[in-house]
């Protein structure tokens, strides 16, 4: 857990150099400094950011470095190499009384999201167990368009779209937390 605290020190540093609004850009700085295990949040950050960002929007905002800080002693998978188990990502929400509803396949996700407000989705980026895992929050804006935040890794700004088929249809689903 050395490496816990260690990343906490570092992460504390950039805390105050952090956009009001929700975060983007995870390979961009300040959020590429931040240290999640042995890595930057550039490589294994997605999970932490989009938890921020839905935090954030719930109205329950809590600090970078605290979540990455909680979530990483049950969360990590070999030390942020593989970025955060995503399924564990329920439990940082129930232990914070954020009351979400996990879902595990898309049509449920999709059937669900449409009435939802906010939530965080984990997708397969190409080919499953061949690619990689992505993590990012989302807000239906009141038109009905859905703001997709930290959608890239050198993207500094959220990514809007007519509808969740549209921001998510052609991305091999995992699991999805939904308020």
């Amino acid at each position: 857990m050395i490496l816990k605290h260690k990343n906490y020190q570092n992460n504390r540093l950039y805390e105050k150099t952090l956009p009001e609004g929700m975060l983007n850009g995870q390979g961009i700085a300040p959020l590429n400094r931040y240290r999640y295990g042995l890595f930057s949040f550039s490589w294994c950050g997605c999970e932490i950011i989009a938890t921020y960002n839905l935090l954030k929007m719930y109205g329950k905002p809590q600090k970078l470095c605290d979540i990455g800080k909680e979530i990483y002693p049950y969360g990590h998978l070999l030390c942020g190499f593989f970025g955060t188990n995503v399924y564990t990502l329920k439990h940082y929400f129930k232990v914070h009384n954020i009351p979400v509803k996990t879902v595990y396949k898309k049509s449920a996700f999709l059937h669900l999201a449409a009435t939802s407000r906010y939530g965080v989705v984990s997708f397969w980026t190409g080919r499953v167990m061949a690619s990689s895992i992505h993590t990012v929050a989302y807000r239906v804006e009141e038109d009905g368009t859905v703001s997709v935040f930290n959608r890239y890794n050198n993207r500094n700004f959220a990514y809007r779209f007519n509808s969740m088929h549209e921001a998510f249809g052609a991305y091999a689903f995992i699991v999805a937390n939904i308020l």
